[in-house]
């Protein structure tokens, strides 16, 4: 099973998986959205989120770890059913001035998983580079436009 979709929302602007979400700052969530097709018996997880960088390489395998910087979990449950059902699963990331540390401004990865307690955690494809994360002011075109004798 691999969630079909992640959705990163910020200010009610949705951005489809995989495109650019630019212009997240200290003070905003980024609301992350992923539907996954689930049949069995009742199960309860916990949906988890995070924003940061991938630390490793990716060839000839994925040998690394992924720096969780911003990230949240919610609880979720699936109903029991011997046919497929699909659900939307939900998570708001707080992003605060400094994430863990080691932080910097700049663009940031995101991925998600089901923790699957007692079992191997089931991840989404990371997404790499897909939030603009801005943590210090920047400026830009600081010019003297003018000068006179008063």
């Amino acid at each position: 099973m691999v969630l079909n979709q992640a959705e990163a929302i910020l200010r009610g602007i949705a951005v489809p998986a995989g495109s650019m979400l630019y212009g997240v700052m200290p003070g905003d969530l980024v609301r992350v959205k992923a539907t996954i097709d689930y049949r069995g018996p009742e199960w309860d997880d916990i949906f988890h989120a995070a924003i940061g960088e991938w630390r490793g390489i990716t060839w000839p395998a994925q040998i690394g770890l992924f720096d969780e910087i911003w990230d949240e979990e919610v609880s979720v449950h699936f109903g029991a059913s011997i046919d497929w059902v699909t659900y939307e699963l939900t998570v708001e990331i707080p992003i605060t001035p400094i994430g863990h540390f080691p932080w910097t401004p700049g663009w940031f990865d995101l991925y998600a998983k089901l923790t699957r307690p007692g079992l191997t955690g089931l991840f989404t494809p990371r997404l790499d580079n897909v939030i603009e994360v801005l943590l210090v002011p920047e400026f830009d075109h600081f010019t003297i436009d003018s000068y006179d004798k008063v």
